[in-house]
């Protein structure tokens, strides 16, 4: 605990001790405590959390401050030729993510679940709508789609075992089996 919350926490227990001292009992002021220490652990979380995202959005704008700087930076000592090889290489990012997300969209279609779309996203050749749809046809006849079909013996139990009979039980059923053709 920091000094404040010991700060806090002995003067609300000298408000209830103070208040009237024939009416306060010694459980009075335990309940007093147990009620400020459930609340100090949120108070600090909270401030803690506050100050966590406070430092994130510090974090963010300077760092978009040392992109607008240096970005500025090139622009008056005339490096331009930086500057578009920079814009071509985010442009080039842009697309690859666009295009994997067009890939795995497809294999989607094509029935594979996310984690065989993420694997076999490598697999899938071309950029244009028409290669990219070739290649998933090559790979639906190599690595089928996971089906969703259930067993069909889901609910069909297996089979019971016969019973355990003793000799004494064969040789009664064979008795009866015996007397049972005769009488006929």
């Amino acid at each position: 605990m920091t000094d404040e919350n010991k700060n806090e926490q002995e003067t609300v227990i000298d408000e209830v001790a103070s208040t009237d001292a024939s009416e306060n009992t010694v459980e009075q002021v335990e309940q007093a405590k147990e009620v400020d220490t459930r609340r100090i652990p949120y108070e600090r979380f909270k401030q803690k959390v506050d100050e966590a995202i406070a430092l994130q959005e510090k974090l963010a704008e300077l760092e978009r401050e040392q992109e607008e700087a240096k970005r500025n930076e090139l622009e008056e000592t005339e490096h331009y030729k930086e500057l578009y090889e920079q814009a071509l290489k985010q442009a080039e990012e842009a697309k690859a993510c666009a295009l994997t997300t067009k890939k795995n969209a497809l294999l989607a279609q094509a029935g594979y679940d996310e984690d065989q779309a993420k694997l076999l996203v490598k697999l899938i050749e071309g950029e244009t709508d028409e290669e990219i749809t070739a290649s998933i046809k090559q790979v639906q006849a190599t690595i089928p789609a996971q089906d969703n079909f259930g067993d069909p013996s889901a609910f069909n139990g297996a089979k019971d075992k016969p019973e355990t009979v003793d000799a004494e039980e064969v040789g009664r059923n064979a008795v009866s089996r015996v007397l049972h053709k005769i009488r006929l």
